[in-house]
C-alpha cells in the first residue's frame, strides 16, 4: 500500500491527510525531507537546526492543511513556509549570536598566529557568504557547500536552472571580491614607518 502512495500526486497525497490518512502524510514526509533538509540548512546552523527546522515545517503543514487551497501546488507552498520559518529562526540567531570555539583549539596545539590567521579566513568567508543578496546565498550553500545539482536547488527552490546559474555565478564573482587577499606588503611598510 506505501508503494502505491509514493506514486500518488502531492495533491492525492493532501486529500489523503486532511482525510485523516496519517500514511498519506508519511509518503509527503518521505517525498520532501531531502530536500527540505538542503533548503533548511540555508538558514540553520548546523545539521540539528536544519532537522528542527524542518520538523517545524511538517507540522506547520500538517496545523494548517485543513486551510490550504486545493488550486494550489502543495510544492511551492511548502517550500514557502519552510523559508519563511528559516528566516524567522535566522532573523532570531544573529540576535543571540554566539562563536564556537575553532575546532583547532580544541583537537590540535597551533601556534596563537595559525589559530589568529583561521579565525580571520573563516570569519571573512562566513561575511561574505552572509552579506550576499539571500537567493545568492542559498544557491550558492545549496550547489557549492552541499553539493546539490542546479536542477535539483531550482527544484527546491521554485526557481528555473538558469535562475540557479545566475544567482551562482554573482555569488562566486562576489565572494571572490570580497575575499580577495588585502596588501600585506603596504600594511607591513606602514607599520615599520611608525
Amino acid at each position: 500500500m506505501s508503494r502505491d502512495l509514493e506514486s500518488l500526486p502531492d495533491e492525492e497525497l493532501v486529500q489523503r491527510t486532511r482525510g485523516g490518512d496519517a500514511l498519506a502524510f508519511d509518503a509527503l514526509v518521505r517525498r520532501y525531507l531531502r530536500p527540505a533538509l538542503a533548503v533548511a540548512l540555508e538558514f540553520a546552523d548546523g545539521k540539528e537546526d536544519a532537522e528542527d527546522l524542518v520538523q517545524d515545517t511538517f507540522h506547520r503543514i500538517l496545523r494548517r492543511l485543513d486551510g490550504f487551497d486545493e488550486g494550489r501546488l502543495f510544492r511551492p507552498w511548502f517550500f514557502s513556509i519552510l523559508r519563511n520559518l528559516g528566516r524567522n529562526l535566522a532573523a532570531r540567531r544573529k540576535r543571540w549570536r554566539t562563536v564556537a570555539l575553532p575546532e583547532s583549539l580544541v583537537t590540535k596545539r597551533r601556534s596563537p598566529l595559525d589559530d589568529a590567521n583561521s579565525a580571520e579566513i573563516r570569519e571573512r568567508l562566513s561575511a561574505a557568504i552572509e552579506s550576499l543578496p539571500e537567493m545568492q546565498q542559498g544557491c550558492f550553500r545549496l550547489c557549492d557547500m552541499e553539493g546539490f545539482t542546479g536542477v535539483e536547488v531550482a527544484d527546491m527552490l521554485g526557481i528555473t536552472p538558469g535562475t540557479v546559474r545566475t544567482h551562482l555565478h554573482r555569488a562566486r564573482q562576489a565572494l571572490r571580491e570580497s575575499l580577495r587577499p588585502t596588501d600585506q606588503g603596504s600594511r607591513v611598510k606602514e607599520e615599520n614607518d611608525e
